[in-house]
């Protein structure tokens, strides 16, 4: 059995066939990524978010902005895996290379 699209799976196939949207809307989806791991692994290291705040030297609402929106400096990125014990590792990869996959 085909299973039919909602109207909102529809809307959003036809937003992102315009190019600057789909764009926009993959960079969002990095930011979540981004915060979800820093969430995840915060939490899997039992950490609350006041404590890998003072283990970076900064407040608690700096780490709830980095777990919400994801938006953040490639040295504060360090921090957070510095006292996350974890590696931090960023990529370039061709915009065409990604359309393949």
């Amino acid at each position: 059995m085909v299973k039919k699209k909602t109207r909102a799976q529809i809307f959003m196939e036809e937003q992102l066939k315009d190019q600057e949207v789909a764009e926009s809307f993959h960079e969002g989806l990095e930011e979540l990524r981004l915060s979800v791991k820093i969430n995840q692994l915060r939490e899997q290291r039992g950490l609350t978010q006041t404590q890998l705040a003072a283990m970076m030297h900064t407040s608690t609402p700096v780490i709830s902005r980095l777990e919400n929106e994801g938006r953040c400096t490639i040295g504060t990125l360090k921090k957070v895996a510095e006292s996350l014990n974890a590696v931090l590792k960023i990529d370039l990869i061709p915009k065409e290379r990604l359309k393949k996959a």
